[in-house]
């Protein structure tokens, strides 16, 4: 029986559960999956070569998954009449609890929390697309295998692309059809909420004066990675770099990485951008070192220092790009808030409490933090 009605304007749950997370923004390979979900818009996202990583990870992650998950058409809710079915919901909490790291493994109350932010998510991205539907946005098969095409390209080669869907266990079917998905969301995001913000140069200098601390140059890294799997791969790999083989070739033989194409090169990138069990190896590697092996939840990595940058002040014409591009990511967060909760507000939903018992799967719940990372300077 249909238990509660969401009030479309109630106040939106936390965007992070509170399970530990990985990492900081998200611009690079690991980060880049912290956001799971086809709603985020593109001012809450990470861009650049990060792209790719946040697409594959969130839309592989969103996807049922094809080992032993058990389908079932039990109703948990609605959202104008669209049903959201019992295995859709938690497919989704798979994927959430595959990201997080909990040891102890989570309470009860955290799992209840988890439970209610990944039904609220679903219930917006419901909406979304809804939406879309009536202003008649829609993706067409040319534009879909245009976007998998630049997937394809970041991974340098078909068969580490393909790879992924095996690993994964995902249909590339589904794959593709959630993908459009996320492009359809990116549309409408653009054209309701994008579309309506505009940065004056006036604001733009208020922004910069009022928040200077803001645009001093951080210390900052650039860092080449291979990133492999399994360990036993990584200390072999290890041992060909110790051996005096070049570790951009090697790179681009071996790293699963989207960044595989440039030789693992991740580009520049300050403190708290990449997870802190990172941040410690390549902030103390001196320029031209290798790290030793440091495990992520995402594999196991090799790092090369190829410069380092201290930090400074920049004058405004400087900063400027920044400063729009920060000041305008301010103001389309507010604006994306307000549109939200409107289209919520005039939403019927309806839920099914209270939510379905939901255990974690072992491997995601207590996942523990390696007792070392083997990362010396070599």
């Amino acid at each position: 029986m249909m238990t509660g009605t969401a009030a479309a304007g109630q106040e939106k749950r936390g965007a992070v559960p509170i399970f530990q997370r990985q990492g900081g923004p998200i611009k690079s390979l690991f980060a880049g999956m912290e956001s799971a979900f086809f709603g985020m818009p593109a001012f809450l996202r990470g861009g650049g070569r990060a792209a790719v990583a946040l697409i594959m990870a969130a839309l592989l992650l969103a996807l049922p998954s094809c080992r032993g998950q058990e389908r079932s058409e039990s109703l948990v809710a609605s959202v104008n009449d669209e049903r959201i079915l019992l295995g859709e919901y938690q497919a989704r909490l798979a994927g959430e609890a595959a990201l997080v790291k909990s040891d102890p493994p989570p309470t009860a109350g955290e799992i209840a929390i988890l439970q209610e932010e990944v039904l609220d998510r679903l219930i917006e991205e419901k909406i979304m697309v809804q939406r879309a539907g009536r202003l008649s946005l829609a993706v067409g098969d040319p534009e879909l295998a245009s976007r998998i095409e630049q997937i394809k390209r970041d991974y340098n080669k078909d068969e580490q692309f393909e790879r992924l869907f095996g690993e994964e266990g995902v249909n590339y079917a589904a794959w593709k059809e959630a993908l459009r998905k996320r492009i359809l969301l990116e549309k409408l995001i653009a054209v309701e909420v994008e579309a309506t913000v505009s940065v004056t140069q006036d604001e733009a200098e208020r922004h910069y004066h009022a928040n200077r601390k803001d645009y001093l140059t951080e210390k900052r890294v650039r860092a080449a990675q291979i990133v492999v799997p399994d360990r036993d791969k990584a200390e072999a790999i290890l041992k060909r770099l110790k051996a005096g083989e070049d570790f951009d070739k090697v790179a681009r033989q071996v790293s699963i990485g989207p960044e595989v194409a440039k030789g693992g090169d991740l580009g520049f990138f300050a403190r708290a951008v990449m997870p802190e069990a990172i941040d410690r190896v390549v902030f103390t590697l001196p320029v031209g070192k290798v790290s030793g092996i440091v495990q992520s939840p995402y594999g196991y990595h090799i790092f090369k220092l190829l410069e380092r940058k201290e930090a400074g002040g920049r004058k405004f014409t400087e900063a400027k790009e920044q400063v729009i591009a920060d000041l305008r990511k301010i103001k389309e967060a507010e604006v994306y808030k307000r549109w939200l909760e409107g289209i919520k507000r005039s939403a019927v939903i309806r839920i099914n409490r209270p939510l379905p018992k939901w255990t974690p799967p072992v491997e995601a719940g207590t996942r523990k933090t390696p007792a070392r990372n083997d990362a010396e300077n070599h």
